[in-house]
Order: C-alpha cells, then structure tokens, then sequence
C-alpha cells in the first residue's frame, strides 16, 4: 500500500526537528522561551531604574544577572541548532527580496540578543558586583575591578536595550502582517500549527 508505519519515538523524533516546511517543537520551544526571557530582562531592568539601593533592588539584580546569563546560554544553544538545521524554506519563496531582509533581520536581533548579556555581563565583572547563577553558583571574576570599563559597558548594555525593543516591535509587527496581510503560514509555523 506504500504506507510507512513509524514508531512513537520516531514521531516524537521527526516533531523535534525543523523540516524543509516547518519549525520543530526545539525551535518553538528556543524562540518562545528567548522571547519570554527578554520580556522579563527588560522589564526588570526598568523597575530596577526607579528602585533605590538596599536589599531588594540587590536581589532582583540578582535575578535579572541569572536570567541574562540563562538567556545568552539559550541563544547560544539556539544559533547551534540553526546552524545545524539551517532555515526552513521561507513561506513565501517567491519574494526573494522581503526574504533576504527577514534572514539578516534575524541575524541582527541575534547578535543583539548576544551583545545584551556580554556587556552585563562585562559591567558587572569590571564593577563591585558579582555575576552568580540563580545561587546555584558565581560566574569567575575575569576582569578584576575597572571602574571605567564598568561604566562604560554599563552605558553600552543600556544603549543596547533601548536599541533592541524597535527590532522586536518591528519583528512582531511583520509576523502580523505574514499572518493578516500576506495570509501566509509564517506565524502559525512559529507557534506549532502548521
């Protein structure tokens, strides 16, 4: 009859990576939780602004440290299994041109969301305060105390965030118009209905 019975675990294997087609529940998974992660991040860091110093803002600076940490681990996980996986092919493959934006588009939200957790990262190791891991453990000192290089990646990391939430409106607001406008299968494949 040419029917190929496959094993659940096969299935379940098939499901996990990307097709020529599709997005599997890995990639779902990676970007959604990357998604959520940044949220938090930003979020934090805007109610952090407005706290004064003691305890508390310690504590959710904390948190935010651990969160960026985990965020640049899942994007380094994320840009492997990409390059593994490469790109499923584009919904639309006739639109070449819109394509080739949407890839480095990408590309530049990737390195963004690298660039973000680093320069934390560096500003809070050139400063007084430690980088710890959801109390788990504490990230080495690497580069000693550096009061300017504190400053100035501090600077960087809050320019970054500023820069980045226009890169996100606007990758939201072009899934929208995939999903609305060009009634492609861009959105759904991205949230596992395709």
């Amino acid at each position: 009859m040419g029917v190929i019975y496959k094993t659940s675990s096969e299935r379940i294997h098939m499901q996990l990576k990307d097709t020529t087609e599709t997005f599997g529940l890995s990639s779902i998974l990676l970007h959604w939780a990357t998604a959520l992660l940044i949220i938090a991040l930003f979020t934090m860091g805007q109610v952090m602004e407005g706290m004064p110093r003691g305890f508390e803002k310690s504590e959710l600076m904390d948190l935010h440290k651990s969160l960026g940490m985990l965020l640049l681990i899942l994007v380094f996980i994320r840009l492997t299994w990409r390059l593994f996986q490469g790109f499923p092919q584009a919904a639309n493959p006739s639109a070449t041109f819109l394509n080739m934006i949407s890839r480095l588009w990408h590309w530049a939200l990737l390195i963004m969301i690298i660039a973000i957790p680093v320069t934390g990262f560096i500003s809070s190791d050139a400063g007084f305060s430690d980088v710890p891991f959801f109390g788990l453990f504490t990230f080495p000192d690497i580069l000693g105390f550096d009061h300017e290089l504190h400053e100035q990646f501090e600077d960087i990391h809050g320019v970054l965030t500023k820069i980045i939430i226009p890169l996100v409106l606007i990758h939201v607001l072009a899934a929208f118009k995939h999903h609305f406008w060009d009634k492609d299968t861009t959105l759904k494949r991205m949230v596992g209905m395709n």
